[in-house]
């Protein structure tokens, strides 16, 4: 939140350069839309390409074949490495960063050591699809490595271009590169900065700032499908006590301001791998998948969290507690949650009910 602050006082340059990795929650995106499968073809294609740059190495002749013969592995595994990784299932953000810079050097190098100097600068624009990549999944910075990798074997093959060819094919074969170098990855930058904020409008409810209800379900339906070791699925229901009557007694300013301040309290207390959502008017829900222990208090968290607010409002909390590996069903947790719920309002509010179902089949 500091850097964020800081950013934005020294200017638009600065909050691009400061624009956090995409990677996490376009991922969540891809796969909620149904698009995981179509985009992992997508990325093992492209990462199987790099493997061409081995066979572009059999017309060096000018090079050592012993270096030929280990940049041909390094093309050959990184590639194919990869390309198997996206078709096995999803790299973390790490494996994918590292991908796009090896990718980014791979291709550098191999226009480096192209004997003919116009094709090796030629080939220096093909940075720009792992630019592309960069921008697609991660951030500026990300980029801007990708780029200066690009830029700088475009500027060493242009100089043995002016040597064959004289310097004004070889400053209009630099523009071009240099150009698509950086042309691809900002467009797409900018393309996918401006579907993320549509999609943070488009499923923020926009009184609280937690989720609305169809994103819930459309992120907490990729949870389910992601099991961990050793963790359990919990799902937390609340619903305010009395909430009419605090809009009739202090008007609906007030309970605008009471659920504005609930959904800022359910954040701050949940883990950030929690989902929070508002399941309309009074009602929130909360799925996180952690430790036994910590599932067992977080009911009780988030129900003093809200009952210590500046606002005169309380809450009657019910979870539904699963080991992560049960075969769980969202609408049978979310059953289960709201039932313990009810019992805590009936109970007197303020107060939590805890429910483990057995095994729930999907």
């Amino acid at each position: 939140m500091t850097d964020e602050r800081n950013a934005q006082t020294r200017g638009p340059f600065a909050r691009w350069w400061q624009q956090p990795d995409q990677f996490d929650w376009l991922t969540g995106y891809l796969r909620a839309r149904g698009l995981e499968r179509p985009t992992k073809l997508l990325m093992a294609l492209i990462s199987a390409a790099l493997m061409l740059m081995a066979v572009a190495t059999l017309t060096m002749h000018n090079v050592n074949w012993f270096v030929r013969a280990t940049f041909s592995i390094a093309a050959v595994v990184i590639g194919l490495g990869y390309a198997t990784l996206w078709l096995r299932g999803w790299p973390t953000q790490r494996q994918s960063l590292v991908m796009s810079w090896l990718g980014g050097s791979i291709i550098a190098v191999g226009c480096l050591m192209q004997p003919l100097p116009m094709l090796a600068l030629m080939g220096c624009a093909a940075t720009a699809i792992l630019g592309g990549y960069a921008a697609f999944f991660h951030n500026t910075k990300a980029i801007a490595v990708i780029v200066a990798v690009g830029t700088a074997a475009s500027v060493v093959c242009a100089i043995r271009v002016a040597e064959t060819d004289g310097w004004v094919a070889a400053t209009a074969g630099l523009w071009l590169v240099i150009e698509l170098t950086l042309a691809v990855p900002l467009a797409i930058q900018a393309v996918v900065r401006t579907l993320g904020a549509d999609v943070v409008r488009s499923d923020q409810d926009p009184l609280t700032g937690v989720l609305n209800r169809r994103a819930f379900y459309e992120r907490a339906s990729t949870l389910l499908t992601s099991p961990g070791d050793d963790l359990h699925l919990i799902v937390v229901m609340i619903d305010l006590d009395k909430f009419k009557k605090l809009n009739d007694a202090y008007g609906h300013l007030a309970g605008d301001q009471a659920l504005t301040a609930v959904g800022w309290a359910l954040r701050e207390t949940s883990t950030s791998s929690a989902i929070v959502g508002r399941f309309g008017g009074e009602e929130f829900i909360v799925i996180d998948a952690m430790p036994a222990e910590e599932a067992e208090h977080l009911p009780t968290q988030l129900c003093m969290s809200i009952a210590a607010l500046p606002q005169p409002v309380t809450a009657s909390v019910g979870a539904a507690i699963v080991r992560w590996d049960s075969g769980a069903a969202m609408d049978d947790l979310i059953r289960a949650a709201d039932a313990a719920m009810y019992a805590a309002k009936r109970a007197g509010g303020n107060q939590t009910r805890i429910s483990r179902p057995a095994r729930v089949d999907r």
